[in-house]
């Protein structure tokens, strides 16, 4: 036979092999194999802002408002038990993540300005893509601003006693001016999910990864209100202090430790504060009152121009006083002491008025009464972030 035509039929006979090997019904195969399905590569991607305000209704302020950089940490559960996840695996070992201002979709790793790749990490590895694994169990990610790093401990629940490991982070957190609020770090809540949109609808697995932002303080504030209004312009409120009743301090730096659980049940972090005198640091008393430019007017009384709004010879400059303290729990009682028209007047607020949580605003309000004494109209909570004063007075959000 001719090598052309021995060479078209050798052909023709490995075309019908093939054939069969993929024939569904009774061929050379056995019939019905499964395709095998791709996988699928889809790099984490993330985006941050700060935590979201829960009593009043407002969009989310973004963090690269206050913040260009975060440090990222991300564990995959590969095992799960219940409501119990463990056999954790490290997949973000404190990876670099920056902003930069209208880069968003400008690659795969950069959906909303933040990106990850071609950058250092904390321990100075060059940072590349980290895909979604879609046979883990969970995820959970975390971050922080600042130069905070942790480290892998092993905790002990307060309910079951169960040991589970949790992740560390140890920062300072200051409240006693402008600059040491500015200093202290941002850290995230806990990113953690399963991957079910029934139970996180706003956390799929593929999807990019949001972490919301807090800083590790509360605000307080106090303010003047009358029961007459008129009583206002011609009553002097003086010698202000309010302060705990059992005259401890009011603490405004310490040393606190943001924990998030890697294995377990435990899907939040938690704070805890060192109380250790090293770092401790706080004030003995609020003792300026809190009232914006749009509450003070002036009105000339024999030829002498006078502050009559919010109070007679109100400082007409100590404007929206508001003071960064550490939270708190189980402080007791506090006492307002005031001198109005020159009288002292006192007044105690009730311990349950008194716990402070991280990211809120505490506004306590006091009303003069027409006979001169004072006490506790009501007290306000609200979550917020900072607000910028249009005043020459620097404030930061977060």
């Amino acid at each position: 036979m001719d090598l052309r035509f021995r060479h078209i039929a050798l052909l023709m006979m490995l075309a019908l092999a093939i054939s069969c090997s993929k024939d569904d019904g009774g061929g050379m195969s056995g019939g019905n194999e499964e395709p095998v399905t791709p996988e699928v590569f889809t790099p984490i991607v993330f985006s941050a802002m700060q935590q979201e305000e829960q009593a009043v209704t407002r969009s989310d302020a973004p963090l690269s408002t206050v913040a260009n950089t975060f440090t990222v940490y991300g564990y995959k559960n590969m095992s799960e038990s219940g409501d119990s996840y463990g056999d954790e695996q490290l997949v973000f070992p404190g990876y670099t993540v920056k902003w930069t201002e209208n880069s968003a979709a400008t690659t795969t790793t950069n959906t909303n300005g933040w990106d990850y790749v071609n950058q250092r990490s904390s321990t100075g590895e060059e940072q590349t893509i980290k895909y979604w694994d879609w046979s883990a169990k969970a995820y959970r990610f975390f971050g922080v601003t600042g130069a905070a790093r942790g480290t892998i401990v092993t905790h002990e629940t307060n309910e079951t006693h169960e040991t589970y490991k949790a992740y560390d982070i140890s920062m300072m957190a200051d409240g006693s001016s402008d600059a040491d609020i500015a200093e202290t770090p941002y850290y995230s809540h806990l990113w953690f999910s399963t991957g079910n949109t029934g139970v996180y609808p706003d956390k799929p697995f593929g999807k990019p990864v949001q972490l919301k932002y807090l800083k590790p303080l509360a605000k307080v504030r106090f303010k003047f209100i009358f029961e007459n209004p008129d009583d206002a312009s011609i009553t002097t409120l003086t010698e202000k202090s309010f302060r705990p009743s059992n005259g401890k301090g009011i603490l405004t730096r310490a040393r606190i430790t943001v924990s998030y659980p890697l294995t377990g049940t435990a899907i939040n972090e938690t704070v805890t504060i060192s109380y250790d005198q090293t770092y401790l640091g706080g004030i003995s008393a609020f003792t300026e009152d809190y009232y914006g430019a749009g509450e003070v007017s002036k009105q000339t009384i024999n030829e002498v121009e006078h502050v009559v709004s919010p109070y007679y010879d109100a400082s007409a400059t100590a404007l929206n006083k508001e003071y960064a303290v550490l939270p708190a729990t189980n402080q007791g009682t506090y006492t307002l002491t005031v001198s109005v028209n020159g009288e002292p007047k006192t007044t105690v607020v009730p311990e349950e008025f008194m716990n402070w949580k991280i990211g809120y605003l505490y506004t306590y309000v006091f009303k003069v009464h027409v006979d001169g004494g004072v006490s506790i109209d009501v007290v306000q909570s609200a979550f917020t972030q900072w607000t910028v004063h249009p005043a020459d007075h620097t404030v930061y959000n977060w």
